[in-house]
């Protein structure tokens, strides 16, 4: 590798400015160890690390768990007992390559909100957390990460409306419910955009290189009287305040965005991200390029599942449909582990990406992997 490290690379795009090449990583949490992860990261391929900037609690809230295990997946139940009133939820996690649970991963098969009764008792939980800023990790993990990528931190996972359908009620009960008993509802939806505005000042003050704001926008459950309502105000005071504070800011967009495109390029954030490109995404990442002029699109390419070969010629035609290739990070993964032979055809593509994009060059790539 020459002229900018891997990490300058980044910061760079980032930043609105000129790199030598795309640059292309993945989350540590996904990347293989072994060979096949150091051929990768010698080709230049950058890592970053997911650090939370908060210690989060309930003071009034006592919280019960309890594990049913098999060697093949394990359930945990939470129980949430307040002084109105008492919630429950069941993750379950598939055990991983690797052959141990790490909590990546998993789903709810069931959600706290069961009941219209169970709508106060997560308002209560919403006005009663509190955070506290947790920054002691970042100088190490600076310091660790090096030259060779940079680090997130994360103003919740979620924005309240994406909160309710994905960690606390599910799309059908919340969707019912807040047709049928808005005053169920709402007042829950207003105690948790209160409460997550404590977190901004936390996360904007983090030493974070990026602080990406939650979500997983797909308009398959988030429609665009939605995402204008609940979405777009609360994302873009977040943006607001830690630009204010010269920091770069991110939203998880990871699902279908062409119904949302419009509403998406009014958000105030420096870099949308995960966006993944058609088929399994269905917005054209040039498209999403020329919509949003002044953002940079930072790439979930969830196209391991085709094997190397085919991989190989998918990759090849995204790159071709964004030449000259600027204001774009391609990630190996935002979601999942990915194959190692998948991921060595990934690097060898990209490690050849120098900028600026053009035709010949991806020829001459193609003929040599």
């Amino acid at each position: 590798m020459s002229g900018m490290t891997i990490r300058e690379g980044l910061l760079a795009t980032i930043h609105g400015k000129e790199a030598d090449r795309i640059p292309f990583q993945i989350r540590t949490s996904y990347l293989p160890h072994g060979e096949v992860e150091r051929e990768c990261r010698n080709k230049g391929m950058g890592i970053n690390y997911a650090l939370q900037c908060m210690h989060t609690f309930m003071p009034h809230v006592r919280v019960i768990t309890s594990t049913t295990m098999t060697t093949k997946r394990r359930e945990i139940k939470t129980t949430f007992e307040t002084p109105v009133g008492k919630v429950s939820q069941v993750r379950r996690e598939a055990k991983p390559f690797g052959g141990r649970f790490d909590g990546i991963g998993g789903h709810l098969i069931e959600y706290p909100v069961k009941k219209l009764e169970d709508w106060e008792v997560v308002k209560f939980m919403a006005e009663d957390t509190q955070y506290e800023p947790y920054y002691e990790r970042f100088d190490y993990f600076k310091r660790l990460i090096g030259e060779e990528g940079v680090i997130f931190t994360f103003v919740g996972y979620h924005s309240p409306y994406t909160k309710l359908l994905i960690e606390w009620a599910g799309v059908p009960r919340l969707y019912i419910d807040h047709y049928r008993h808005p005053e169920k509802v709402e007042p829950v939806l207003e105690a948790l955009a209160r409460n997550q505005e404590k977190q901004f000042p936390i996360a904007a003050n983090s030493p974070a290189d990026i602080i990406k704001y939650g979500d997983h926008i797909d308009e398959g459950f988030i429609s665009p009287s939605a995402f204008e309502k609940y979405i777009l105000p609360i994302h873009n005071k977040f943006a607001r305040m830690a630009h204010s504070k010269g920091k770069i800011t991110a939203i998880h967009c990871d699902g279908r965005l062409n119904a949302l495109k419009h509403l998406i390029g009014e958000l105030e954030h420096d870099i949308i991200h995960a966006v993944t490109p058609p088929p399994v995404g269905n917005l054209p990442i040039k498209e999403a390029l020329d919509l949003w002029e002044n953002k940079i699109i930072w790439i979930n390419y969830e196209y391991h599942f085709m094997g190397p070969k085919a991989l190989k010629k998918h990759l090849l035609n995204l790159l071709r449909s964004i030449i000259p290739g600027y204001r774009v990070v391609i990630d190996a993964s935002t979601e999942r582990w990915v194959p190692p032979a998948c991921l060595r055809m990934f690097a060898n593509i990209m490690s050849k990406a120098t900028l600026p994009l053009t035709e010949r060059k991806l020829r001459r790539i193609e003929r040599s992997v």
